[in-house]
């Protein structure tokens, strides 16, 4: 969505005390906060010929990514979690992504 939207929604949890998930939701058109689609990951996959049959590992936190690859006809054995050790800056952001949008292991 962009910087300026980034920029936006660090404004709004600032100034009304909200988490990331909930200041990008009062900014996004039709609640849609993330309109990241992977299909550059998908076309990436088929011009190269990786055959659909090929599972592997996906690194990242979130299952949304997984369901994509799957959509796509690709297989997924699972999510290898990212992990890095929150800071003072970064928990409540973390907490909020997990807790509300289903990312797995952040905290």
């Amino acid at each position: 969505m962009g910087i300026g939207f980034k920029l936006a929604t660090l404004w709004l949890q600032d100034a009304l005390g909200v988490d990331t998930v909930e200041s990008a939701s009062i900014l996004a058109p039709g609640d849609i906060i993330d309109t990241r689609t992977y299909s550059g990951v998908i076309g990436i996959l088929s011009f190269f010929n990786i055959p659909k049959s090929v599972k592997f590992d996906l690194a990242s936190n979130n299952p949304r990514k997984a369901f994509i690859f799957r959509e796509n006809g690709y297989g997924i054995n699972g999510l290898v979690p990212l992990v890095i050790p929150p800071t003072q800056y970064t928990k409540k952001h973390l907490r909020a992504k997990q807790e509300k949008l289903g990312h797995i292991k952040l905290i």
